[in-house]
């Protein structure tokens, strides 16, 4: 009993050395060991990627108003047809029929105008008569020569002509009406007859072709589609989507480069020629439709192809740059990094207010509102820097502060948004106005981090433009991983 008692000790005993030798004793520490990288010299282009669909600049739909069989086809796929040429004919007989029917309608109406015209002159002819009549009558009642009833009955007469030419007037009326209903409805008769013919209401190229001789079509609530010709093929669109993220850094007249999968080797040039602000959400990811334009000189580009599409937002020649993980980099008691330098508003909530203050002001509600959101959004950038994958994170990252920015904007009244959409202009890499941006660096002096302050410009997906603070060939902390000494 007593040796087991003294073996139970001298585990514990050496149980508990093993313990102070792994976890709390002074012979063995943690230490970092850091990955470097150096300032050097390069060409730097920001750009957003993005894909889109080609389509000629205006695509036109031909239909058809009228039902029936189509009796003849004047085009076909790849035509070139000009404005008001004859593509399609349906069977016309019908309505030929219909305008010789209306016709005589017309004629018939004409007659009846004629038939009234002639009731009205011989009513007006007896009611004169009756007239004349009676005023000799009258002379002859003054001299005693007839009775008063005679009189009465002359009167009766002529109040019964009038009456009667009225009637004749009114039916002369109506039968002009009538003539121009008929005329309308011959009219309306020759007008279906000449879209029998169907004419191309464009000139260009027909791109698709959805009826086939002796089909029957069919005019009810919506117009069938016979063709879609496209007006010039030589100058065609991309309509491309862009991120809600990024679509704040894209501006007209920004040049873009594209690919397709056809020529993968050639590279294609645009002008960014309109963003719409129409907004595309699908499953909750939202996007705006910006549309470019290029030359299609060679017929080379056909609609429908998918262009693989670069929007140039800058490019600087020849000048300093650093990697992308330094900005992301920050000791574990510093503020924890983003994409964005440090000391800038996507990073720093009091000098977002800071910033804010100066154009308007921040009530203390709005100010602790601000603070909390920035807190919240902390763990999720830490993260995301802790994720590995650069790709992951740059898009994470991206997503990242698009909700922490559209958190904070629902905080401000009107006139604060527009200072903030300002301060995210001047702030965010690549943007229109980020010409020069303060940010932090880490240097590894006797083993240990050492903060620089230098400023960057441009960004593209991994290097960024170093305006001042270092020289080219100093080196930088890249990221750093704690290992126990051996």
């Amino acid at each position: 009993m007593e040796t087991k008692k003294i073996y139970l000790g001298g585990v514990l005993i050496a149980a508990l050395l093993s313990a102070i030798y792994l976890f709390g004793g002074s012979t063995a520490e943690n230490t970092l060991s850091y990955t470097l990288g150096e300032v050097t010299r390069g060409d730097i282009e920001s750009v957003v990627i993005t894909t889109g669909t080609l389509e000629a600049l205006n695509t036109v739909v031909v239909g058809s108003q009228l039902s029936g069989q189509v009796e003849q086809l004047f085009a076909d796929f790849n035509d070139v047809v000009s404005k008001g040429q004859l593509i399609a004919q349906l069977d016309p007989r019908t309505f030929q029929a219909r305008v010789v029917q209306n016709e005589a309608d017309v004629e018939v109406a004409q007659a009846n105008i004629l038939q009234r015209q002639a009731e009205v002159e011989r009513s007006t002819a007896i009611h004169d008569q009756a007239g004349r009549e009676l005023k000799r009558r009258t002379n002859l009642r003054e001299k005693d020569y007839i009775s008063e009833s005679e009189l009465d009955q002359d009167s009766t007469t002529v109040e019964t002509t009038r009456a009667q030419l009225q009637m004749a007037e009114a039916a002369l009326v109506n039968a002009r009406a009538v003539l121009q209903q008929k005329l309308a409805v011959l009219n309306q008769s020759r007008l279906d007859l000449e879209r029998t013919a169907i004419r191309s209401p464009i000139a260009g190229t027909v791109i698709n072709r959805n009826v086939e001789q002796g089909q029957t079509v069919a005019a009810s609530l919506q117009a069938p589609e016979l063709f879609q010709i496209a007006q010039d093929l030589h100058e065609m669109k991309v309509e491309a989507s862009v991120d809600e993220a990024d679509i704040g850094r894209i501006r007209e007249t920004l040049q873009c480069r594209f690919s397709v999968d056809a020529y993968p080797e050639r590279k294609f040039s645009g002008t960014i020629e309109q963003i719409r602000k129409a907004p595309d959400v699908v499953q909750n990811v939202v996007t705006y439709r910006v549309i470019i334009t290029t030359q299609n000189r060679d017929l080379a580009l056909l609609p429908g192809m998918t262009a693989n599409v670069e929007i140039v937002l800058g490019k600087r020649e020849n000048v300093l740059q650093i990697p992308n993980a330094a900005l992301r980099f920050a000791p574990k008691n510093a503020e924890p990094s983003t994409s964005a330098p440090a000391g800038t508003p996507e990073r720093n909530p009091q000098v977002m207010i800071d910033r804010l203050n100066e154009t308007v002001t921040l009530t203390s509600q709005q100010q602790s509102q601000i603070k909390q959101l920035f807190e919240q959004s902390r763990d999720q950038f830490q993260k995301i820097a802790a994720s590995g994958d650069r790709e992951a994170m740059r898009s994470s990252f991206r997503q990242a502060r698009a909700k922490l920015n559209s958190r904070i904007r629902s905080l401000l009244q009107p006139k604060q948004q527009t200072a903030f959409d300002k301060i995210q202009q001047t702030t965010r890499p690549g943007g229109r106005h980020s010409d020069s941006r303060p940010g932090t660096l880490w240097k590894l002096t006797e083993d240990q981090p050492v903060a620089v302050s230098v400023r960057t410009g441009l960004s593209d997906d991994q290097h960024t433009e170093l305006i001042g603070g270092l020289s080219e060939g100093d080196s930088l902390i890249l990221r750093a991983v704690r290992k126990p000494d051996k």
